[in-house]
């Protein structure tokens, strides 16, 4: 539970930083994937290696996806305590 309004927002804003991480960190793992692949699809010896990045982009989905939540938990308390 934050402790006042100004913790709220503080900590809603690292939230929101650190979706833009995920994004930044997914935006990367996608253009990885894309390396390992051409016109025929996967190439055969980077089968492990996008197996590992589709592993890594799932858990960074779940890690933005809570910080999105928390995120959004703070913005109803601060629009919760504004009225």
């Amino acid at each position: 539970m934050p402790q006042g309004l100004d913790d709220a927002r503080v900590r809603m804003q690292c939230h929101n930083q650190a979706v833009s991480d995920f994004d930044l960190q997914l935006e990367m793992v996608n253009l990885e994937l894309k390396m390992c692949t051409d016109e025929e699809g996967v190439l055969p010896y980077q089968e492990k290696k996008v197996e590992e990045l589709e592993e890594r982009k799932l858990k960074l989905l779940g890690g933005k996806r809570f910080h999105a939540n928390a995120s959004s938990c703070y913005w109803y308390y601060l629009a919760k305590e504004k009225n």
